[in-house]
């Protein structure tokens, strides 16, 4: 027994070793996925804020093992949660743009969604036996084709587009199982995304579950709880940094009253979390803070891409470890649908890959030696320590990540033979993935070259 606890807490999946020291089953872990909207990659305590009050997030990265050099698969909304809840590149079915703000005949709202041959993380979940739940942003498409129902969710509370107000009485299109919410009886949105995950967590304690919390905190409107922002008025002169704060708190309780009802229903032992954000942070728009990393939402700069991304899971990864793999959101699917048991389809291409493996001591190898990103008209390409990025504007820009994290120095003319093979792996990659579904409204291509700048 003693050997058989000391492979688990080495990072084995827990049915894996426990099957060789027991006749009987573990029980099946919970799982809880945390996604916050356009957070900055440096407004979290455990990644460096002194100002901004996250108390219940750092405690997951002292419970749990964190990833610095973890990387969303879009720096933008919709695709990101696409290749989030496939594990595949977005790129792959033609999710490569947010969904468009525009109505016209070609991109009415029948072809806008998350492609139905794609399968989710909640149908391997459902299928395996999870009750499933999203709460929160969706933004994958409002036709009925594409709403969370179909797409292996049992129950959805939260908006379907990409933004909503959060005051009581501001938040006019929430719907809860697809009948819309009387929106003056509703508590501050974040509120309401904490209470009704800690109501479906009390419903379901007895049997396995899978939650994808996907706030829209920090995202705007800049809708801050009043004493809130007092408070952190007090720390900025800069508004929209205040009320970055201020959303980011609301966001930390919120996660907090998850982690309480774990604790209290003596589930937390038995449950993986997860907790990461959508893309970079989005500092125009939300005032939220990525330093010191280069660029913004939007870009294929690091400050548009890379994210913090913490897992916990009690005896399975260690604790307070940090580790400096190259990881992507890609892989959240792969982890999840492993660690309850179940397997991954073998009719398609996953991007992403199981994670668990990787934290034993015993295992050197990294999970990626590079990652791919096409969006926005730009696209980059990180192999081991080196990145190249192709602008808006056709430029080319190449940088040593490992010794210039903050894309500082431009060494492509320098280094031309590295710029060359990225390059030519760069087009490799992207003459494999499919045209997009749709594509945006022309100005947000002049707002995309501007944070090249």
């Amino acid at each position: 027994m003693v050997s058989c606890l000391r492979v688990v807490s080495f990072g084995l999946i827990a049915s894996l070793a426990l099957t060789n020291c027991s006749p009987s089953r573990p029980a099946p872990p919970n799982v809880i996925i945390f996604f916050a909207d356009d957070a900055g990659y440096s407004d979290f305590g455990f990644q460096g804020s002194g100002t901004h009050v996250t108390r219940w997030i750092d405690s997951l990265a002292e419970q749990g093992t964190r990833f610095s050099q973890a990387y969303a698969s879009s720096s933008v909304c919709s695709p990101s949660r696409a290749g989030l809840l496939t594990g595949r590149y977005q790129n792959r079915f033609g999710v490569e743009f947010n969904l468009p703000t525009f109505s016209s005949q070609q991109y009415s709202l029948e072809k806008q969604g998350l492609p139905l041959s794609e399968i989710t993380l909640a149908d391997r979940a459902k299928q395996h036996g999870y009750r499933t739940a999203m709460i929160g942003k969706w933004h994958l498409g409002e036709a009925p084709q594409f709403l969370p129902d179909q797409r292996g969710f049992d129950e959805y509370f939260g908006l379907l587009g990409g933004s909503s107000g959060y005051h009581s009485g501001k938040a006019r299109r929430i719907v809860s199982n697809y009948k819309v919410v009387v929106h003056d009886e509703l508590p501050y949105l974040t509120d309401a995304f904490g209470d009704e995950a800690t109501a479906f967590i009390e419903r379901n304690r007895d049997k396995p579950f899978l939650l994808y919390l996907a706030f829209n905190a920090p995202h705007g409107p800049l809708q801050a709880k009043p004493d809130y922002l007092k408070k952190y008025q007090l720390l900025f002169d800069n508004g929209m940094r205040a009320a970055n704060a201020a959303l980011t708190q609301s966001m930390d309780e919120n996660i907090g009253k998850v982690l309480a009802a774990l604790r209290r229903l003596k589930l937390e032992e038995n449950t993986l979390v997860i907790f990461t954000n959508d893309n970079g942070g989005a500092a125009n728009q939300n005032g939220a803070s990525n330093y010191p990393l280069r660029g913004a939402k939007g870009s294929v700069l690091e400050g548009g891409l890379k994210v913090p991304l913490i897992i916990r899971w009690p005896g399975k990864v260690a604790a307070g470890m940090s580790v400096d793999h190259l990881v992507s959101t890609l892989d959240v699917l792969p982890t999840v649908v492993h660690a309850i048991g179940a397997q991954l389809p073998n009719d398609r291409v996953y991007d992403g890959v199981d994670l668990i493996p990787y934290l034993r001591t015993d295992n050197t190898d990294n999970p990626h030696d590079t990652l791919y990103w096409r969006v926005n008209w730009a696209a980059a390409i990180r192999h081991q320590d080196w990145k190249l990025i192709r602008t808006p504007r056709n430029e080319t820009l190449l940088f040593d990540i490992g010794n210039d994290p903050g894309e500082s120095r431009d060494l492509k003319d320098e280094r031309t033979d590295i710029a060359q093979a990225l390059s030519r792996k760069l087009n490799l990659w992207e003459s494999q993935m499919n045209v997009p579904l749709w594509h945006p409204d022309p100005k947000w291509k002049k707002f995309a070259e501007q944070i090249y700048n």
